[in-house]
Order: C-alpha cells, then sequence, then structure tokens
C-alpha cells in the first residue's frame, strides 16, 4: 500500500506543477499529507476540491486518487466510479492510466464484477511491455471467476512459473484448472509443491485421489501413510479407504491396526462395517483367533446372515464344529444369503464332522440342488453313504456278536 500511496504523491505534486497557484498549492498538501501517510486528512483536502472547475490532467489526478483512498477505507462502489472517471478523462500519463486501470480491475474483482475486471485487465496487458506474476495470476483469476476458463489456464500457470516461489492461492488457482480438465499427471507437481510448502490435510488427500485417478495406487498408499502419520486422517471414510488400500497391497495387519484405532478413538463407528473390515483384516492376517469376536459383533448387526458365514468358516477352520454349527444356524436364521448353496454344503460338512449324519445328508441333497455346489455336494453324500454303510456294518456285527454270547 505504502508504494501506492507513493506514487499517488508523485503524481499529486507532479499535477500540482501544471495547475494555477491556489490548485497548486491544494495539491501540493496532498501530496506532502499521502508522502506522511495520513490518508483521511488528505481525502479531506480533496473533498474540498471543487473537482469539475479543474483542468483535465489534475481533475484526472484527483480522482485517481480519491479512487484510491474510497477503496481503502472499503467504499468499492465510489472507488470504481472515480477511478473509471479517471480512466475516461484520457489525459493520465501512460504509466497512471496503467495504474488506474489496474486498481480499477482489482476492485471490480472485490466487487465480483468479473466481467468488468476481465475487460479493465485486457486493456492493461495491451499497453504494458513486461506484466509480472501478479498480473498474470490477476487475470487468471478474472477469467475463472468470469467463466472463461479456457482463457484462465495459460495466465494461471504464467504466473505459477515465472517465480521460484509461488503463494499459495496462486498454485490453487493453477490446480484447480487442471483438475478441472482432467489433467492429472500435470496436478502431481502441483500438489506436491502445497503439502511441501503448506501441509494442510486438504492437498494431501487430493494428492493421494489424484495417483489413484493415475492408477498409481502405491504411490496413493505412501502418501496416505503420512497423512495418517501426522494424525491428519480424521474421518471414517478416510480411515476406511487407507485399511483397504492396505489390504489391496497385501498388508492386512497394518489394516487391522488403523481399524482397530479407529473403532477405539470413535471416529470410526462401531456398527457393523467398522466391525466387519476389522475382522476381515485380521482373517487375511492369519490372524484367526483375533477376528473371532468382531466378525460376531458385524453378524449381530448385520441385517442378512452373511456375517454369519464368515464366522462359520472361522470355526470350520479352527475345526470347532460346535461353534461353526451355531454360526450356521444364525446365518440360516438372519436369511438372505447369497450364496445359499454354499451354506447348506458347510452345514453338511459341520454335521458330518459331528457324525449327525442324517442331518449331514439332508444338507448336501439341498446343497445339490444348486448349480454351484452340486458337484461338492454330490462327493459329501458319496462320503455320507459310506459312512452310513460302515455305521450300520458295524451295528450289525455288535448285533450278532450280543446274539451268540446271549
Amino acid at each position: 500500500m505504502l508504494g501506492l500511496v507513493l506514487l499517488l504523491a508523485a503524481s499529486a505534486a507532479f499535477a500540482a506543477a501544471t495547475v494555477d497557484a491556489k490548485t497548486g498549492k491544494i495539491l501540493n498538501t496532498v501530496h506532502e499529507l499521502l508522502q506522511e501517510n495520513k490518508l483521511a486528512e488528505a481525502k479531506a483536502v480533496l473533498d474540498g476540491i471543487n473537482v469539475e472547475k479543474l483542468k483535465p490532467y489534475p481533475r484526472a489526478i484527483v480522482y485517481q486518487t480519491l479512487g484510491f483512498l474510497s477503496a481503502n477505507e472499503g467504499r468499492y462502489e465510489e472507488a470504481a466510479d472515480q477511478l473509471q472517471k479517471a480512466i475516461d478523462i484520457g489525459e493520465l500519463l501512460p504509466q497512471q492510466q496503467l495504474n488506474a486501470r489496474f486498481s480499477l480491475a482489482q476492485i471490480y474483482m472485490v466487487l465480483d464484477r468479473w466481467k468488468d475486471a476481465v475487460t479493465e485487465l485486457e486493456a492493461w496487458f495491451a499497453a504494458t511491455e513486461k506484466p509480472n506474476a501478479v498480473s498474470y495470476y490477476t487475470l487468471g483469476m478474472a477469467y475463472y471467476q468470469s467463466d472463461q476458463r479456457e482463457k484462465a489456464l495459460d495466465p494461471a500457470r504464467t504466473a505459477v512459473e515465472m517465480t521460484d516461489d509461488p503463494k499459495e492461492n496462486w498454485l490453487q488457482l493453477l490446480l484447480a484448472l487442471l483438475m478441472e480438465d482432467k489433467q492429472y499427471d500435470k496436478s502431481v507437481p502441483l500438489l506436491l509443491q502445497l503439502v511441501e510448502k503448506f501441509p494442510k490435510k486438504a492437498y494431501w488427500t487430493q494428492l493421494a485421489a489424484v495417483y489413484m485417478e493415475l492408477d498409481k495406487s502405491e504411490e496413493s498408499l505412501a502418501v496416505q501413510q503420512l497423512a495418517y502419520a501426522q494424525g491428519l486422517l480424521t474421518t471414517d471414510r478416510e480411515l476406511t479407504r487407507l485399511a483397504q488400500l492396505y489390504m489391496f497391497h497385501g498388508q492386512p495387519w497394518r489394516a487391522a491396526q488403523v481399524v482397530r484405532q479407529g473403532l477405539d478413538s470413535g471416529v470410526m463407528p462401531a456398527d457393523g462395517d467398522g466391525w466387519r473390515l476389522l475382522g476381515n483384516s485380521l482373517l487375511a492376517a492369519r490372524e484367526y483367533d483375533a477376528a473371532i469376536d468382531p466378525l460376531r459383533k458385524a453378524a449381530a448387526l448385520a441385517d442378512d446372515g452373511e456375517t454369519w458365514l464368515r464366522v462359520a468358516q472361522v470355526f470350520l477352520q479352527r475345526e470347532d464344529w460346535e461353534s461353526a454349527r451355531g454360526a450356521l444356524d444364525e446365518a440360516f436364521r438372519k436369511g438372505g444369503l447369497r450364496d445359499e448353496g454354499h451354506a447348506l454344503l458347510l452345514s453338511g460338512i459341520t454335521a458330518y464332522q459331528q457324525k449327525r449324519l442324517r442331518e449331514a445328508r439332508t444338507a448336501f441333497v439341498r446343497a445339490s440342488n444348486h448349480d454351484r455346489t452340486k458337484e461338492m455336494a454330490e462327493r459329501w453324500l458319496t462320503f455320507v453313504e459310506k459312512e452310513e454303510q460302515r455305521v450300520q456294518a458295524e451295528a450289525e456285527a455288535e448285533a450278532a456278536a450280543a446274539a451268540q454270547t446271549g
């Protein structure tokens, strides 16, 4: 702001030398007040001038100065009107005219008059030999906000490329344009700059998402790991996504740790989905005993019997036939099984192992009516028949032996 104050002070001093003695004295006073950064006092002096009686050049200078002072006080509509008058007079020196246009464009942006801002900026660029990075960013933002996105990309990129230390909002603008255009590969370097210089959660999660869009799930996992280590993943969805990615990359134990921490902290709700993810992670990590409790909790909260079927499979693997039977009973009671044939097959196997051959036969016969389990069920029926024959033969032998001894 000080730079613009000094520039206006110089303009006032120059204008004072081109007018009558009385007006020149007033403008010299304004010049001195501006140099001392006494803006309110300078405005009070200018308000006492009959601007319309001034010659064109000093009149333009007064309007320009008033425009700046009005903007400094937050009276932007008034500031825009005053600067527009200064420009329309057409007597400002080339650099003064450019300064007035750029200031007017910035005021239009504050007022959300984006198309007017674009008009002034385009005129400014047409007359400027070496625009700086700030001006390119300003033009890019004006295009972006006026729904001229196709024009915004080049100035936004130029602003970032013109400096070794681009501002955060410059990177944000360019990133938004690239993302909207689905140029994900070009978005990565920007996001890497943002997470390095401004390590906010939004940039970490966005970088992880971009890597996924680029089918770079390992890089996405690495980014999410870093974000998690910094305590930036704080929602159920974020922790679930990280756990699922761990599972995808064959790290189920780490997935289980993430879910357990999420459940313990309350970030992940203790609902069926959370317990199921924990149980499945532990199963994948071959922590069968530890998986049973969360899977049972998930099964109790589920609307169907699918999770109870999963519990039964764990018990079958441990050869805990009685517990497997209980879990299967719950699965059938809740119903809604996607593959009833498979559930019947497991029920038959459980009954067979417990020597409940009639129950096993019934289950295998029902399983044989399903295409996916027909072949396997028929094989088990053969085992059941052989076992029945063996049991019958043993019974007959025992009966014969008893008859002889009797």
